[in-house]
């Protein structure tokens, strides 16, 4: 392929067989983050996001798909998948291979890094039925050559499978040597942004027509709800904390009484609060410094920022933390 004046941008590209990740003509590039230099263990994703990939995979089990993963790298060099996608209405599926519809990868990629803070962190694409549950030398060979091209340090590449019932996705973490398998650390919860970016890009997103996600992996489909993994010292490490925050959960449900509300674990090991009915959104997020910093109250209608919470934290503590996130709400 002949080298493009034009910025580069990464897709997946398949062609007898060959699957691998190659630097595509674009007039756009798809923002991605360089990682740490260190390795990873393992890989973190939120249970949406591989039930998404799950049901895209599930959409197509006679032929090949696939789409990107966006999130962010920790400063221990963990990548943490917060926003899957699949392929776009352009993207070309064929039994052997698979191409990305560059222009919406463009389009979704940019959004989620101006409004959510997103980068595109890796990609995913499945050999269907054809029984190959890892990258070809052609994928890891062109995957290499891609991270040292662009300075990326590592970036994830996800290979996925499937039966008539069933779907597995095995993670592989790259650097500009090779790729190794790397486990699945999930958080057994909706993704933060999920519901937020879903509504926001309604008008771009193509969502798969599966309804339901199903694992032919046992570590995946049989996995226990594990333990939050709160930030270091947070408040709701201590029991007592827990009573408080039930019942503010409960207050924040009562006042929005009919409307779905979800309590969020983000992968700063922060707490929120979610609501949603139609176009409306809020958020409630318990920081790290929370009590001795106040929750942040966010509120979205349609996609369009409505405002951030900015007033007085009465900071009551103890028992009077209730009361004084009741007045900091009605505040706000």
């Amino acid at each position: 392929m002949k080298k493009s004046k034009k910025k580069p941008l990464m897709v997946i590209n398949k062609k007898r067989k060959r699957l691998g990740t190659i630097l595509s003509r674009s007039k756009t590039q798809v923002p991605e983050a360089p990682a740490e230099g260190r390795a990873s263990s393992s890989i973190i994703i939120y249970r949406s996001e591989l039930d998404y990939v799950s049901r895209c995979i599930l959409d197509r089990k006679d032929i090949e798909t696939g789409g990107q993963l966006f999130g962010y790298w920790t400063s221990a060099g963990i990548p943490v998948v917060v926003y899957a996608i699949g392929p776009g209405p352009k993207a070309n599926h064929q039994r052997t291979f698979f191409n990305q519809d560059v222009d919406y990868l463009v389009t979704v990629g940019h959004r989620l890094k101006a409004e959510c803070g997103l980068w595109h962190i890796g990609e995913w694409h499945s050999h269907h039925q054809l029984g190959l549950a890892k990258p070809s030398r052609h994928d890891v060979n062109t995957m290499v050559t891609t991270i040292r091209e662009k300075g990326l340090g590592h970036f994830l590449l996800c290979i996925g499978n499937c039966d008539d019932r069933t779907s597995s996705l095995n993670g592989y973490l790259c650097d500009g040597i090779s790729c190794a398998r790397r486990p699945w650390d999930v958080i057994q919860t909706d993704s933060p942004v999920r519901r937020i970016v879903d509504e926001s890009l309604k008008d771009i997103l193509v969502h798969p027509k599966t309804a339901s996600a199903s694992y032919s992996d046992r570590s995946i489909s049989s996995a226990p709800l594990s333990r939050p993994r709160y930030a270091p010292a947070y408040w709701l490490e201590e029991k007592a904390n827990n009573a408080v925050f039930k019942a503010i959960v409960d207050y924040v449900k009562a006042r929005n009484a009919g409307i779905d509300t979800k309590v969020q674990l983000n992968g700063r090991g922060e707490v929120q609060i979610a609501t949603e009915s139609g176009g409306y959104s809020e958020t409630i997020l318990f920081p790290s410094g929370f009590p001795s910093t106040p929750p942040v109250i966010t509120r979205y209608l349609n996609g369009n920022l409505l405002g951030r919470s900015n007033g007085e934290w009465p900071d009551g503590g103890g028992e009077g933390l209730l009361k004084s996130f009741i007045d900091y709400y009605k505040n706000n």
